[in-house]
């Protein structure tokens, strides 16, 4: 009879620990499908702004010029928006090195990953930060001006 009590104790207690450990699988995935979302539109479109002005300043841009003011939501996919900045820079020196300065700077300062490479023949490249939603495109256009444009993701509205 002894016997038979621990076998059914035993069964219980395995009967309860699946139990509770499907009710905590049940509340970690629930967890993960209820957390940040990420920035929203305007948070985006300030970081975007804040990373482009901070880049220019790291790297000695003599003039900037705001080229696209943003601020504004671009209609994009069904029911999305999102935001642009751009501006253009001269340096008093040479810009040979200019690009992998400013996409260098970009990685270390906020941590941008490269998602279209610098291609020979053509000075461009595009740095994407995914947590922030932004992309910023690098582009020298002579040996002393540089255009840098950024863009947001497309964010659903709300």
């Amino acid at each position: 009879m002894g016997r038979a009590f621990g076998t059914e104790t035993i069964f219980m207690a395995v009967v309860m620990w699946r139990w509770v450990a499907a009710v905590g699988m049940v509340a970690v995935v629930g967890g993960c499908s209820t957390g940040e979302r990420g920035p929203t539109v305007e948070q985006a479109g300030r970081t975007l702004q804040e990373h482009i002005t901070e880049l220019m300043e790291s790297v000695g841009a003599e003039e900037m010029v705001v080229t696209d003011p943003g601020g504004k939501d671009v209609a994009c996919g069904v029911d999305g928006v999102k935001r642009t900045y751009g501006v253009r820079s001269t340096f008093s020196r040479s810009s040979v090195l200019l690009l992998p300065e400013m996409a260098g700077t970009l990685s270390t300062m906020w941590g941008y990953k490269v998602h279209e490479a610098y291609k020979a023949g053509s000075p461009r490249t595009t740095l994407k930060l995914a947590s922030s939603r932004t992309s910023i495109t690098l582009e020298t256009l002579s040996d002393h001006e540089a255009v840098t444009t950024g863009v947001t993701d497309c964010i659903p509205r709300g």
